[in-house]
Order: structure tokens, then C-alpha cells, then sequence
């Protein structure tokens, strides 16, 4: 009775180690580059929800100013949050209302008194207007939740400018208009 040994591994099927190496440094460059395209696609998704949170300001200010403020602006987040009497709603919905800075998408989101603005009639609720009004939103973190500051007034044009700081009124240059 002869025996037979298992055929030897000798063909060359499997992988080196220089190629798995290899394989793994190809891998860990498409990540860094997924996470590179994740984040810019963050920051655009934050820059895109800071944008529409100006034009909701402007909207319910333009409303606010015809229904209950006398032709009027709100001075805050706050008294755009309150519902008039005989309305179902108020102007803003309460994520924006929630106080006098609110931070909303990777922004700080907020209202006060416009260039040259002064104090206008009390409004149906009792609070106090303004003739003038300035919108800002503004990065939390640079570069991680956006990389440019937006501004808007009763105007309504949503201006830019790259950095922590919104665009000063009266808007021009370094600041540009939204497009």
C-alpha cells in the first residue's frame, strides 16, 4: 500500500503581502476621499438651509409687517414666534422661535435692529416694532458646518461674505448678493 501526500501548494493563487498592502492603501485613499466629499456636501447642505432661513425671515417679516406690525418690522426671533390673535400660527415656526439666537443647521441664525432702524408702533400683540430690520445667519465652526456668514434686511436681498462675520449693512462690497 503506497501512500500519497497531498499535492504541494506551489501554484501562485493566493495574495502577497506586498499586495494586500497595496489593496489597503488604495482603500484608505478613497475613503479620505468619501469623507473630503462628505464634508463639502455638509457644509453646502448647511450654507442651502441658512439661505432658506433667511428667506422665511424675510417672507414673515413681509407678512408681520402687513398683518400685525402696522407696516412695522419684529425686532427678534421671539416676537415672530408669537401666534397673533385670531391666527392659527405664528409667522416662523417654533424651530426658528425657539429665542433670540437660534442655533439651526450648523448656524446661528438671528434678527435685531437694521442701520438707521427706530422703535415703531406696538404691534396686536402688545410688543414693540421696528422701522428697520437685519438678518444673520452665521457658521457655528468655520470650515466644519459652513465657510460663509449671509445677511439680509427688509430689502430682502440675501448677501455673503466668506468668513464668521455677516455682511455689515448698508450690503456691498467685500459682500455679494446671493444668487
Amino acid at each position: 500500500m503506497t501512500r500519497t501526500l497531498p499535492p504541494r501548494l506551489d501554484d501562485e493563487r493566493g495574495m502577497t503581502l506586498v499586495e494586500l498592502c497595496v489593496v489597503i492603501v488604495i482603500l484608505g485613499i478613497l475613503i479620505v476621499i468619501a469623507v473630503a466629499s462628505l464634508q463639502r456636501a455638509r457644509v453646502s447642505a448647511n450654507e442651502g438651509s441658512a439661505i432658506g432661513s433667511l428667506k422665511t425671515i424675510n417672507t414673515a417679516q413681509i407678512a408681520y409687517a402687513s398683518a400685525c406690525g402696522g407696516g412695522n418690522f419684529a425686532p427678534s426671533l421671539l416676537v415672530l414666534g408669537h401666534k397673533p390673535p385670531g391666527y392659527r400660527q405664528s409667522f416662523i415656526d417654533d424651530e426658528l422661535a425657539g429665542s433670540p439666537t437660534v442655533q439651526h443647521s450648523g448656524y446661528n441664525v438671528n434678527i435685531h435692529d437694521g442701520v438707521g432702524a427706530s422703535i415703531g408702533r406696538v404691534d396686536c400683540n402688545g410688543m414693540p416694532t421696528t422701522t428697520n430690520y437685519y438678518a444673520s445667519a452665521v457658521p457655528v465652526v468655520m470650515g466644519r458646518t459652513g465657510t460663509r456668514a449671509f445677511a439680509t434686511s427688509q430689502r430682502a436681498g440675501i448677501y455673503f461674505q466668506e468668513g464668521l462675520i455677516s455682511p455689515p449693512e448698508p450690503f456691498g462690497p467685500p459682500s455679494r448678493l446671493v444668487q
